[in-house]
């Protein structure tokens, strides 16, 4: 997305009631005006929240002098360094400490992220003590996407996801702010009132083309295309009725009765059962009872 179209969406978003937006990529630190489109979006009331790898910290550095509450600048950390470089397959692990310091010497706050694999899993304890002990105080962990690989994955079940992430949440009580990113349909998180998640009533996802979708994990898929920011309403991208079945579908598509989570599940995220079984009314194929 250019500048000038950037601009011209925190305009629309904002006329319309939306004042949350998160900034994924890619990476967005490799953007040029990045940084004065901050200024502005937040000096208009805009909360933002910037999804980084890390690997530019004198670039994250300059983000350190915008004074404001309503930037949140999260850092993918996956591992101690050998682990994280690599997943993610690249040499970035120092960088990206380097950067969260930086903030944290300016005053700034943070947030760390890590997506929980078997890869991962023997170093989540001491990674988010190791974090607390240079000044981090909000950490998330994800469950795994795995949307774009040709066969399901060996995966953690959300039973076992949820498990894990409760225990390290209980012990690091007091000590560091853990959450969790998982889709609202497996958990709603206190934000979901109806439907099957919350793609396209909480949430809506913008390319830089301006074509709307239902959430990010469904932008690959053209059928669920809403529309377009730049040509339509925000009214009528949400009364597109690509998003009916999302608003009306309110019984679980999983009948494990005998999982701890069948009373609020709902099959777990529907972008993930579209791309593997072509259609949202099968079970998420990551909702494993084991």
């Amino acid at each position: 997305m250019e500048a000038k179209e950037a601009y011209a969406l925190v305009d629309i978003l904002l006329k319309t009631g939306v004042t949350e937006v998160d900034i994924l990529g890619g990476e967005p630190m490799l953007v040029p005006w990045m940084k004065d489109f901050v200024k502005y979006a937040t000096s208009l009331g805009a909360s933002l929240n910037i999804s980084t790898n890390g690997s530019l910290p004198d670039v994250i550095n300059q983000f350190t002098e915008i004074r404001t509450n309503s930037l949140d600048v999260g850092f993918s950390i996956h591992g101690f360094s050998e682990t994280h470089n690599k997943l993610t397959m690249a040499e970035n692990f120092s960088k990206a400490i380097k950067g969260i310091k930086r903030m944290i010497e300016a005053g700034r706050d943070p947030v760390v992220k890590s997506t929980l694999m078997y890869e991962n899993i023997n170093q989540i304890y001491d990674l988010v003590s190791y974090l607390a002990e240079i000044g981090v105080k909000r950490y998330y962990l994800l469950y795994e996407d795995i949307i774009g690989r040709e066969k399901v994955p060996r995966c953690f079940p959300f039973s076992v996801f949820w498990k894990f992430y409760s225990g390290i949440r209980s012990y690091m009580e007091g000590v560091l702010d853990i959450g969790f990113v998982a889709a609202s349909g497996f958990y709603p998180n206190g934000m979901q009132t109806q439907g099957r998640c919350n793609a396209g009533l909480k949430k809506i996802a913008i390319l830089p083309d301006g074509s709307a979708f239902p959430c990010n994990l469904f932008a690959g898929f053209e059928e669920f295309r809403l529309g377009n920011i730049f040509v339509d309403s925000m009214e009528k991208l949400l009364k597109n009725p690509i998003l009916e079945p999302f608003r009306r579908d309110n019984d679980s598509k999983c009948k494990r009765k005998d999982c701890n989570h069948y009373s609020i599940c709902r099959g777990g995220c529907p972008a993930h059962s579209y791309y593997y079984h072509g259609t949202i009314e099968m079970v998420d194929p990551r909702c494993q009872v084991k």
